[in-house]
């Protein structure tokens, strides 16, 4: 195995676990208390609680991840696009959250930073590809 599908495996199972883990806590406790949100930061979005934004969470980046990360460890055909493709959606969902409640926490930039490293990783297993 080398260094790019090591870190790979690493960084997209770490974006999965996370985002299934505060999808679940915001579907489970809407009102954020689990994560430790104010429903305060969702004045002026179209949420009243983090119910939406959790389902969404949970599916459209913890599972897509969690589907990308099968790919890696089972090597598929398709892997580098499934996981660039995940970290599009991660990138679109951080730029989306900040456009809506704005810049709130480091997470939100560590996150964007992590979908970028992510589509990096993704671009560089295609060229190993080739």
């Amino acid at each position: 195995m080398n260094w790019t599908r090591i870190s790979s495996i690493l960084i997209v199972g770490f974006t999965a676990f996370g985002a299934i883990y505060g999808g679940l806590s915001m579907v489970f406790k809407p009102s954020g208390s689990l994560l430790s949100l104010s429903t305060g930061l969702l004045d002026g979005s179209p949420f009243v609680d983090y119910l939406i934004p959790g389902i969404f969470l949970f599916i459209f980046v913890g599972l897509f991840h969690l589907a990308a990360l099968i790919y890696l460890l089972k090597k598929l055909p398709r892997t580098k696009e499934v996981m660039f493709a995940a970290a599009a959606v991660l990138a679109v969902w951080m730029v989306v959250q900040i456009l809506i409640i704005g810049y709130v926490f480091i997470l939100q930039i560590i996150f964007l930073v992590v979908a970028v490293v992510e589509m990096f990783l993704a671009v560089q297993l295609k060229k190993q590809q080739q």
